[in-house]
């Protein structure tokens, strides 16, 4: 097994933030007077002022918050034995029904945050990875599987942290960011033991990058995680539907350099030297831009439009006043010396080529049969899969 990361248990009623216990404000901050001085709203690190975000339900990931209640579902059902309750609870850590205590709960979390004004090494944390969402981001805890089975079989919830790039059974250190309703999103920082499906990812970006999730596991494991998430959504929408047999995920014949289509962008940002502007897709978990140079998941003709579409962008960068978003996409055009237009030229004699006009039109093949539609448009991104998906 890996190596253990500390073990802090927390529970509602009683939270172990491993931070001291803040003293009553009503024997502070008082002069000779007893009269208490005017108090000063707290600052960020950066000197201003921080005003505390209200948290609402409506703004949180509906697929993080499901995937919560399924994981502590479950995690009741496999401990069950501890516990004499005749059936499952119907909510966890407050009654059902009770919108006042989810709400006292899930708008009060028991930890600081980096975006809350904390500092880094207040934010910084040890936690187990108990369940992926089918965004391809964890759930985690800082109890252990059995410390969190003891706590749910008493009916009660851990404060949880979504955390990107982990798999399940895995230990990580991580900062906590910026609060939800009910959860904690973070960074990761450091993977403290790794699960024995985790891989080295291909993309020297994946880590950083916010554009995959996935490329940390093997791909037939990636058709497992994707045949769970749909056996997981049919046991969410109805227990009977749990019970329905899914079957295996039909692969892709390209699991790499398949997409026709990708949208980098830039911003331009106050003092960001024109000549250095990154281009690319945003840091995970933040809306900055990282800088990328190729991306492998695009077709080879797709890497070659983004890399002329980055050298376009970076010759005109001056004539841009907020930034944009580029389109790089594939299409399909008569070879040379075989006609002139699309519609006379049979399919199988057109070439691969890209467009980086928004109002082009382009074209697609399936078999004999040709799409015709405006670059900007929707079709499938992924045109390996077209033959077998169309039947």
């Amino acid at each position: 097994m890996p190596e253990h990361s500390a073990d802090i248990s927390m529970s509602q009623s009683a939270p172990d933030t491993g931070l001291k216990r803040a003293v009553s404000p009503s024997n502070l901050n008082t002069d000779s007077a007893g009269a208490k001085p005017e108090q000063k709203r707290p600052k960020t690190q950066q000197g201003r002022p921080h005003r505390p975000r209200r948290l609402r339900k409506a703004d949180a990931d509906e697929t993080v918050l499901d995937a919560i209640e399924l994981l502590l579902r479950e995690t009741w059902l496999n401990g069950r034995s501890a516990t004499d309750c005749p059936g499952i609870p119907a909510a966890f850590g407050w009654s059902s029904g009770d919108q006042d205590a989810e709400a006292a709960y899930s708008r009060s979390p028991p930890i600081p945050a980096k975006l809350a004004g904390a500092s880094e090494a207040e934010c910084t944390f040890d936690v187990y990875v108990h369940e992926m969402t089918e965004r391809g981001v964890s759930i985690a805890a800082r109890e252990t599987p059995e410390q969190l089975r003891e706590l749910v079989s008493q009916g009660q919830r851990p404060w949880f942290f979504v955390v990107p790039f982990t798999l399940k059974g895995e230990q990580a250190r991580i900062r906590s960011v910026r609060h939800e309703w009910g959860y904690t999103q973070s960074d990761l920082l450091e993977v403290t033991g790794k699960s024995p499906l985790r891989i080295e990812a291909p993309c020297a970006y994946f880590g950083r990058c916010s554009g995959c999730q996935l490329q940390h596991v093997g791909y037939n494991h990636q058709l497992e995680f994707k045949r769970q998430v749909v056996e997981r959504a049919f046991a969410h929408a109805n227990p009977l539907f749990g019970k329905l047999p899914v079957l295996s995920v039909s692969q892709s014949p390209l699991p790499y350099g398949y997409r026709t289509k990708l949208t980098p962008h830039f911003d331009l940002r106050k003092n960001t030297p024109i000549d250095n502007v990154p281009i690319g897709f945003n840091i995970a978990g933040q809306r900055r831009v990282l800088d990328i140079e190729d991306c492998m998941i695009g077709t080879d003709v797709v890497r070659r439009g983004f890399a002329q579409a980055r050298k376009d962008a970076h010759a005109k960068m001056a004539s841009y006043k907020r930034g944009a978003t580029l389109l790089v996409r594939e299409t399909n055009v008569p070879g040379e010396g075989v006609g002139t237009s699309v519609a006379d030229t049979p399919a199988a004699e057109l070439v691969k080529e890209y467009t980086l006009d928004p109002k082009s039109w382009v074209t697609d093949t399936v078999g004999d049969l040709k799409f015709r539609y405006p670059a900007s448009s929707f079709f499938q991104n992924n045109a390996s899969i077209l033959q077998a998906f169309t039947g």
